[in-house]
């Protein structure tokens, strides 16, 4: 009898145990899936690492939230996916800035409004309807192009996937990805193609050219679009080149010569001051100039603040239209 209450007492427990270890492994993964506050009011979130897709032309990336302060480390290009650290911050203006890292291994903050999360990009090829929201009563005619770029959002429901596009000019639902391209190939002409949508005159005429003259697309799907943009049907060049060697600006504007140009937060050279770059073919808004002529590598000409797409610094006017003769 004795042997027979002992032999019940330890399987008692042994099953309070399992049940204490099962709650416990619950709770670890309960508490793996949650996010929590650090002391300096950064969100770190538990879990796996994602990616971010940039929908903007150009984003600076750098060391810090924020932009007071803040030392720039590089710019992330429309398109281009970089990593998610799992780590949130607000700033001093407000906003959430989200700590990513690059493709080289550089890492840094950037404006979290500025990217799409955990999606994967692709390229219209065939026109689809867009609603507002899951639900085919939101159809206001409006529709995703072909040669769109969206990112297809990992949310979905009962058969309708998410999109947002450049800029967050399109945001909606579709009910059908099939006309949706995801293959690389595809992506990365599509990239390029609405990076060249940002420019202007020939330097829009050189990156469309880049496109249709490498080999590689020529077995992209789209790419007949891009040769109807650049070249009309009697083979004559479509876009509209007026060189900017020869496009007199206003006064209060100056247009980047120079093929990569440092934009520094003070009117001299210092690797530390860097903010952001401009590249040839940018116009930039003249905010200020320096009041006398400095001589840079060897090159005498003044400094110029200037504001390009909301950005602000000092460039020398060696690299510039402003460049003395």
């Amino acid at each position: 009898m004795k042997t027979t209450t002992s032999i019940l007492a330890l399987a008692f427990i042994l099953l309070v145990g399992c049940k204490d270890d099962t709650k416990s492994n619950k709770n670890e993964n309960s508490q793996s899936a949650k996010i929590f506050n650090t002391s300096d009011s950064t969100t770190v979130f538990k879990g796996v690492i994602a990616n971010a897709i940039c929908l903007w032309p150009k984003v600076g990336l750098r060391d810090q939230p924020g932009r007071k302060n803040a030392k720039y480390l590089a710019t992330i290009y429309y398109g281009e996916t970089v990593q998610f650290l799992n780590e949130k911050k607000q700033a001093d203006d407000n906003k959430e800035y989200i700590k990513l890292k690059l493709s080289d291994g550089t890492e840094g903050w950037a404006y979290e409004y500025l990217f799409a999360m955990s999606g994967k990009l692709g390229i219209v090829e065939n026109a689809t309807e867009l609603y507002k929201r899951p639900d085919i009563m939101t159809f206001e005619g409006e529709k995703i192009e072909p040669i769109d770029m969206v990112v297809l959002l990992e949310t979905e429901q009962e058969g309708w996937h998410k999109v947002v596009g450049l800029k967050k000019e399109l945001n909606g639902w579709i009910q059908n990805t099939d006309s949706i391209l995801t293959t690389e190939l595809d992506v990365k002409m599509g990239i390029l193609y609405w990076r060249a949508q940002e420019e202007t005159g020939v330097k829009k005429y050189d990156l469309l050219e880049n496109i249709v003259n490498n080999p590689a697309f020529k077995k992209a799907k789209l790419i007949h679009l891009v040769n109807q943009e650049l070249f009309d049907e009697e083979g004559e060049v479509a876009v509209n080149i007026e060189l900017y060697e020869e496009y007199e600006l206003p006064s209060n504007k100056l247009r980047i010569t120079a093929m990569v140009t440092n934009v520094r937060s003070e009117p001299k050279v210092d690797a530390e001051n860097i903010v952001f770059q401009v590249k040839q073919g940018d116009v930039c808004n003249i905010i200020a100039q320096g009041s006398s002529l400095e001589e840079v590598n060897n090159n005498t000409d003044r400094w110029y603040k200037i504001n390009y797409n909301g950005q602000e610094g000092w460039v020398f006017g060696f690299n510039t239209s402003k460049r003395r003769n």
